[in-house]
């Protein structure tokens, strides 16, 4: 049967393993995986409702994992060991409109990223109908110096909903194929989180709203709930960084003498340096050293 990760999970794998970036009905990792079983496939979706839709499809299959989240955090803090062979995203959102270029995927960082997780000998693989989105990503690789390959249009067929609805309607299918080349430098911001240790606490002073934090972060306080006995204070909060989002519900409880404030275990985040601010920023505002 197919399995479901989450982004963080560091599960091995053994070689070969390929990447699928947005898999969406599961239909391509339906169709490889039948037709090489000797190889692992990977598909990263952050759709419940498409993880849901591929693993019904793909519940026969043993060589396929599927993670729901974020591609950005998996490839950061998922699967450490496995470097993949080929990776294939097929017909991503080109996001046209220049205000949004900011969501789309394939920009320099990220060809960095992947160059960090991806095998010597490997290549990506990206499919759209937009040309001009073809060219975005290929020339931000490019521009990497750690890629090279080439722009074409593509005769192969992947199978998928959105290959069929563009043939159907005439649309050309285009494809930037890349080879890793020279060397690439990526920082995962990635710390040892440091778990705030306070001597007294005030929860009026935690305000709902949002504070910057250092190197471009945010922190967006949301709701702020005292259990009845009130030795433990709940925080619903957002922290965003560059390239990641942490959705956390952050627990200050006291034991004993002292309170201390920890994410909590049922929230999903990442240990960053942006995380750390975060803890950092709620302490100050317990103890009332904010304004």
């Amino acid at each position: 049967m197919a399995y479901i990760h989450w982004p963080d999970e560091d599960v091995e794998l053994k070689d070969p393993v390929e990447l699928e970036i947005g898999f969406g009905r599961g239909d391509f990792l339906k169709r490889v995986s039948e037709l090489n079983p000797h190889v692992n496939y990977v598909g990263v979706d952050k759709s419940w409702e498409s993880v849901k839709r591929a693993y019904r499809r793909l519940r026969g299959r043993e060589n396929v994992r599927l993670v729901w989240g974020d591609v950005w955090a998996f490839l950061m803090f998922g699967m450490r060991s496995v470097r993949f062979h080929r990776v294939f995203s097929l017909f991503p959102d080109p996001w046209p409109k220049r205000k949004h270029e900011h969501r789309r995927m394939f920009n320099p960082d990220f060809w960095r990223l992947l160059y960090l997780r991806t095998k010597e000998d490997a290549h990506v693989s990206v499919v759209s109908d937009e040309m001009f989105f073809i060219r975005w990503a290929y020339d931000n690789a490019l521009s990497t110096g750690c890629w090279w390959g080439y722009v074409s249009e593509t005769k192969n067929r992947f199978g998928t909903k959105y290959e069929e609805k563009w043939l159907r309607e005439g649309k050309r299918v285009h494809q930037a194929v890349l080879f890793k080349d020279g060397k690439c430098d990526f920082r995962i911001p990635e710390t040892v989180l440091r778990i705030p240790k306070l001597k007294s606490v005030n929860p009026e002073s935690i305000r709902r709203g949002d504070y910057p934090l250092p190197e471009g972060a945010y922190l967006s306080v949301k709701e702020v709930v005292v259990s009845r006995e009130g030795d433990t204070v709940l925080i619903k909060a957002v922290v965003s960084e560059r390239y990641l989002l942490h959705k956390v519900w952050f627990v200050l409880h006291r034991r004993g003498d002292v309170w201390y404030l920890r994410p909590s275990d049922f929230s999903k985040y990442f240990p960053t340096k942006a995380l750390q601010s975060a803890l950092d920023l709620l302490s100050d505002m317990a103890e009332g050293r904010t304004t």
